[in-house]
């Protein structure tokens, strides 16, 4: 589970948890049914599905990236099936059939609960995070406040001498 409580709280969380906090609030308040994270040898893509049209967005920080995974397997609720004994007999020498990590992830927003049905491609370092989401414009607006107010504190942040927080937004528009 996933929770978001306040601006505070989420300026607490690790900058794994913050980035997939700021990830599923963008892509409500979006009305997005789906996001995708795809994973490439060093970086990553995110994607966000809205109104049937996919968008291309910031990529996810370098030293994040390589841990999202992990974080979504602790945040969600997962089955890992086992890999059953299979040839591969095309594709890359060694190959090796993954199945797919499959479950949801439960996010809390004020008192209301998203369920998000999640799917993990193991592979490394390849592979993706998927989330599909149900019914996103439900939660649009409260989304869209929580964002606000943080973004309200990041840009406070900046203004004060020091360094600002380093994961801005992603915003399809």
């Amino acid at each position: 589970m996933l929770v978001y409580e306040s601006t505070d709280q989420l300026l607490a969380e690790p900058p794994p948890r913050r980035y997939l906090h700021t990830v599923i609030l963008t892509a409500l308040r979006d009305k997005a049914e789906r996001v995708e994270i795809r994973f490439m040898e060093g970086e990553g893509a995110l994607y966000y599905r809205v109104d049937g049209r996919d968008w291309e967005l910031m990529t996810p920080p370098d030293d994040i990236y390589p841990v999202l995974k992990d974080t979504v397997r602790a945040v969600a609720r997962l089955v890992r099936p086992e890999r059953p004994d299979l040839t591969v007999v095309f594709g890359v020498p060694d190959a090796r059939f993954e199945p797919l990590e499959a479950g949801w992830l439960t996010y809390q927003l004020g008192g209301y609960w998203v369920d998000i049905a999640v799917r993990i491609d193991p592979r490394e370092p390849y592979g993706f995070i998927r989330f599909d989401i149900d019914n996103a414009e439900d939660f649009a607006d409260e989304a869209g406040e929580a964002l606000s107010g943080y973004a309200e504190t990041l840009s406070s942040d900046a203004d004060e001498p020091g360094d600002a927080p380093a994961d801005p937004t992603p915003d399809p528009k």
